[in-house]
């Protein structure tokens, strides 16, 4: 069950992702079998977790851990019942927010 269910909060996020971002972002299907990250897209690495309690300082360090040098963790989790939320390095926060000018 709870496979399947982070299966299908993976899909969603993939989805909101697809429509928002890149329509190319997929999931990564291997990540069982080879220890790897939920989704992968250009430098991006993300962990996605929907639970009961989220407890996100040991998925960014899952994610850290899937990342090559260059790439740049991302967690996206939810609490049953709760919303999205995302969690990343202050520094890649400021070096993304710089690239849209904001």
């Amino acid at each position: 069950m709870q496979r399947r269910k982070g299966a299908s909060y993976e899909r969603e996020i993939v989805n909101i992702l697809r429509e928002t971002i890149a329509p190319e972002i997929r999931r990564n299907l291997s990540q069982s079998r080879d220890s790897g990250a939920d989704i992968l897209w250009g430098d991006y690495v993300f962990e996605c977790k929907r639970r009961h309690k989220l407890t996100f300082v040991k998925w960014f360090q899952q994610a850290k851990d899937a990342c090559l040098p260059t790439q740049k963790p991302i967690v996206i989790c939810r609490e049953d019942e709760g919303e999205n939320l995302v969690i990343l390095r202050l520094v890649d926060f400021l070096k993304l927010i710089g690239d849209k000018n904001v």
